[in-house]
């Protein structure tokens, strides 16, 4: 097997896929027709028993989530920090975790590895149910289950968005991409639309119980699925040898990295202002705790539009598009950051929701369309590494600096990071060019026909 150059070479921020199967970044996957048949991937039986499992799931973990939430803020008197710890035990497992489950992913069978760890899941919440409604109850305790559940979603997820790409053909794959995202982002306006009633009707150990029985119903509907078998990679080693072809591959195929490093950035200073949003509830707009969930709908109403407007494409989407959607959040989170009127802030988060999930679907549709099956698992940890295993980091700062100032200063100074990278991405698209005439004339007088973009 090649070695290839070290990994510390930074790759270039190259758009074109060439000699990679199937359509290149930016060409189109689509005739015109298909185009504006964004649901096309529902057609499959596969998909949409595996879209039905998810969206089962991720009903009963926003109900799971919020109640968490509330439940911290209730026990800590809304305490900034101890949400932010919260968030940060919830979702550091991605990041120490995701790049191993991403290798587990690529050897075993991916439905099963779906269905043994939702098992896990439901056995959990209904530990946690148990527990809450004795009462036994603490802020490091809460925090504790985060990690555990956390724990549970990073060996989950790598092996749940490469199954996407088992259960349909390659032409469907961006359909079935936004439509998943989509029905995450459904999942984000009925989840917590059902956990508010749950919460002030039964309270916290209810809702978890609830969750408890969607990972059930999950097992099931997953059971009968027939994924594409994925082709099997031959023995190349040790975990962590497979670990660093995946980052070899994720490499040789721009500009996988450069999405991979946007994400990052989008995670840690934009993702995690939604830890903030009980605070926002009652110290900046003055409403009652329980109200948060009406922030996360409206965020979940912007981002369903955002997540299916990639399926809408005709081309697979650019860095460039992405950096476009993260210029737009930075926009928007400032402006919510700004905002003290409740109508307002509900308007400036479907916008935010709208801008996040556009970004996010693009980088997930550009990855899936240059990763190789073998090693779609790697890749797609990777993704999960950089979208969800960075956001403690974000819930942390966040949580921070909402303490020593307030919430709309953290929030404010993450849009801005974001807004900044974003024009500077723009920036080096815009600076690589192709070449123009005048500039192949002008290389050839040095004895050298200019023929490739600068890279």
């Amino acid at each position: 097997m090649s070695e290839g150059p070290p990994l510390g070479v930074v790759p270039p921020l190259a758009e074109d896929g060439a000699g990679l199967p199937g359509p290149g970044i930016g060409e189109p996957v689509l005739d015109r027709e298909a185009r504006h048949r964004p649901f096309r991937a529902l057609r499959r039986r596969e998909f949409r028993l595996l879209f039905s499992a998810y969206a089962i799931g991720d009903v009963g973990f926003w109900i799971s989530h919020i109640s968490l939430q509330s439940e911290m803020a209730r026990v800590t008197d809304s305490s900034s920090l101890w949400l932010g710890v919260l968030f940060f035990s919830t979702f550091i497992p991605m990041l120490v975790f995701a790049p191993a489950a991403g290798v587990v992913a690529d050897r075993v069978d991916r439905k099963r590895m779906l269905v043994v760890t939702r098992v896990l899941v439901g056995l959990l919440a209904t530990t946690l149910a148990a527990l809450v409604l004795s009462e036994i109850e603490s802020a490091a305790m809460l925090s504790g289950f985060g990690f555990l559940l956390g724990t549970l979603f990073a060996f989950m997820a790598p092996a749940q968005l490469a199954a996407t790409a088992n259960s349909v053909p390659p032409s469907d794959l961006s359909s079935a991409i936004s439509l998943e995202s989509a029905g995450n982002n459904l999942s984000r306006i009925a989840g917590p639309a059902l956990a508010a009633p749950i919460l002030a009707t039964w309270g916290a150990g209810w809702a978890f119980a609830v969750y408890a029985l969607s990972n059930a119903l999950m097992v099931a509907t997953l059971l009968p699925i027939r994924l594409t078998r994925q082709p099997r990679s031959p023995d190349d080693g040790s975990a962590w040898q497979r670990w660093k072809d995946g980052l070899r591959h994720a490499r040789d195929r721009p500009p996988a990295v450069a999405a991979l490093v946007t994400m990052s950035v989008f995670s840690v200073f934009g993702a995690a202002h939604v830890a903030l949003y009980p605070v926002f509830t009652t110290q900046v707009l003055d409403h009652p705790r329980t109200d948060f969930t009406m922030l996360v709908i409206a965020s979940g109403i912007g981002a369903v539009v955002g997540a299916l407007s990639t399926g809408f494409r005709r081309t697979v989407p650019t860095l460039r598009t992405a950096a476009i959607w993260v210029v737009g959040f930075g926009l928007f989170a400032a402006a919510f950051a700004l905002s003290t009127s409740w109508t307002l802030s509900l308007v400036l988060l479907v916008g935010v929701g709208f801008c996040y999930f556009s970004t996010t679907t693009s980088l997930n549709t550009m990855l899936q369309h240059l990763a190789d099956d073998d090693k779609r698992g790697r890749i797609m940890g990777l993704f999960t590494l950089t979208w969800a295993g960075l956001i403690p980091f974000g819930g942390i700062w966040m949580g921070a600096v909402a303490d020593v100032s307030s919430a709309p200063v953290a929030v404010a100074l993450g849009a801005t990071v974001c807004l900044a990278y974003g024009l500077t991405i723009i920036g080096l698209r815009l600076s690589t060019r192709p070449p123009t005439a005048r500039d192949a004339t002008e290389g050839s007088r040095g004895g050298q026909v200019v023929t490739e973009p600068p890279r």
